[in-house]
């Protein structure tokens, strides 16, 4: 650690949900003088478009047979904890293990080449922990949402991830562990006990969406109350994209703009969308959500913590996730509502639209982010403990 610099070693899941919410964190310690590099793989790989070094720790892998492999005991992706409504956590261990599993071997030869002076991942990815102790380094722990925090889940993950550290011959824990939390304290509150890790630090959720160069449209003042849709990417290029087919019907003539994020999927799975709805590819959504009154999605928690630092009423469609931190935390605490894909329509895009209660609440939660440590301040405080 020369100068004072260290070497911090940033570990993602495949999957820009899992990437997206660590690039602040890894642009405060850059910005700081560290040096940042990721170890990671298939669509994470875009941490190299915001401008970081990053290692694929898979290269040519297809990571779609790795997180949904076929079940003979599953009737359809439905029944699988990639898009389960409330998976177990021991459904969440066994599908994280394979997932992590995967990249053991190529995040120990990152590691190898590059020794790190400090690790980040987030609780999902086992790899990363395991490369703590391997190298015997402090880890780092951004949780990404409420799914990842119990302490039943991790300790489901070290078992499934055994054999992993044995053939490596790693033994022991990482000599610390810092968790860290983006959820503002009012949605803390509303967890179950096992998931609040109340030792972790309070960090400020930023959103990073990836860069773009805008789009007309979206520099322009909506001519209407305009809402955003989307099932984020991993779904939303699985398929999953056909379930918005009846929101599309319902948006015929009612009185508001709609932008449907593709994130790769099929547009003609929705079948003939009316003309106030406007169907682009990506967009960055906190840019998207600046224009917007509401928002409707996947209960994903990048996007609803995106929306809650735009202070925006949300509905999710509890499906089509396994992150589904908003379906339980968004109506408890006032700031969303639920609705089923197969009903969801006019009545709800009206309720997100004009309840005044939801919107203050959103506002109160926006506020309570704000609150919250920036990165720039979270890097400061854990370089100063760890040091």
């Amino acid at each position: 650690m020369a100068g004072g610099s260290m070497r911090v070693l940033f570990v993602t899941s495949p999957g820009l949900g899992h990437l997206f919410p660590t690039i602040p964190l890894a642009q405060a310690f850059r910005a700081a003088g560290h040096r940042v590099r990721y170890a990671t793989g298939g669509l994470s790989l875009a941490a190299a478009e915001a401008g970081f070094d990053v290692v694929d720790v898979t290269p040519g892998l297809d990571y779609l047979p790795v997180y949904l492999p076929q079940e003979p005991e599953a009737d359809g992706p439905g029944d699988h904890p990639m898009f389960a409504e409330d998976p177990e956590d021991a459904e969440l261990a066994t599908l994280f293990a394979r997932v992590s599993g995967v990249m053991v071997d190529g995040v120990l030869a990152a590691a190898r080449d590059w020794p790190p002076d400090l690790v980040v991942a987030p609780p999902l990815q086992a790899a990363g922990r395991l490369v703590a102790a391997a190298s015997r380094t402090s880890l780092i722990e951004p949780r990404l949402g409420s799914y990842d925090s119990g302490a039943r889940l991790k300790s489901l993950l070290r078992a499934g991830m055994e054999p992993h550290w044995a053939r490596c011959g790693v033994t022991g824990e990482p000599p610390r562990t810092i968790p860290l939390t983006t959820l503002p304290p009012s949605l803390t509150d509303l967890l179950p006990e096992d998931r609040r890790t109340p030792d972790a630090r309070p960090l400020r959720y930023v959103p990073y969406n990836g860069g773009a160069v805008l789009p007309d449209w979206l520099s322009e003042p909506p001519r209407l109350p305009r809402i955003a849709v989307t099932l984020g990417t991993i779904e939303a290029q699985w398929g999953g994209i056909a379930i918005l087919g009846p929101l599309m019907e319902a948006a015929r003539g009612f009185d508001a703009e709609f932008v449907v994020t593709l994130g790769g999927g099929d547009p003609a799975l929705l079948g003939e969308v009316p003309p106030n709805v406007r169907l682009v590819d990506w967009a960055p959504l906190d840019l998207l959500l600046d224009t917007c009154a509401a928002v409707v999605h996947h209960g994903g928690s990048g996007t609803m913590l995106t929306a809650a630092a735009a202070g925006l009423p949300q509905c999710v469609i509890p499906r089509g996730s396994y992150q589904q931190t908003g379906a339980d935390l968004l109506p408890a605490r006032g700031i969303g509502i639920v609705a089923d894909f197969e009903t969801l329509g006019a009545a709800e895009c009206r309720t997100l639209l004009k309840d005044a209660g939801l919107r203050e609440n959103a506002r109160r939660v926006q506020a309570e982010m704000l609150a919250m440590p920036a990165p720039a301040e979270t890097v400061g405080r854990l370089v100063e403990s760890i040091g």
